[in-house]
């Protein structure tokens, strides 16, 4: 039987969720449209600190925007 390490590189709802508001949370701060080039940046470094281990939500919208 395979022995569970309680980490997984699947993203599960839970994650998407966290993510999705961090991310609303940015994009309001910041006045940006969702579908803009500056909201794409800031999705995809959010999901790669994300990947990278980051859990924190304050880190994660503090390095997504980089300011």
């Amino acid at each position: 039987m395979l022995k569970s390490h309680g980490y997984t590189d699947a993203v599960l709802p839970t994650d998407i969720a966290l993510l999705d508001n961090v991310f609303t949370e940015i994009l309001a701060e910041k006045r940006l449209c969702r579908d803009g080039e500056a909201a794409e940046l800031i999705a995809r470094r959010l999901f790669s600190l994300y990947q990278s281990g980051h859990r924190d939500t304050k880190m994660l919208r503090d390095l997504a925007v980089g300011d």
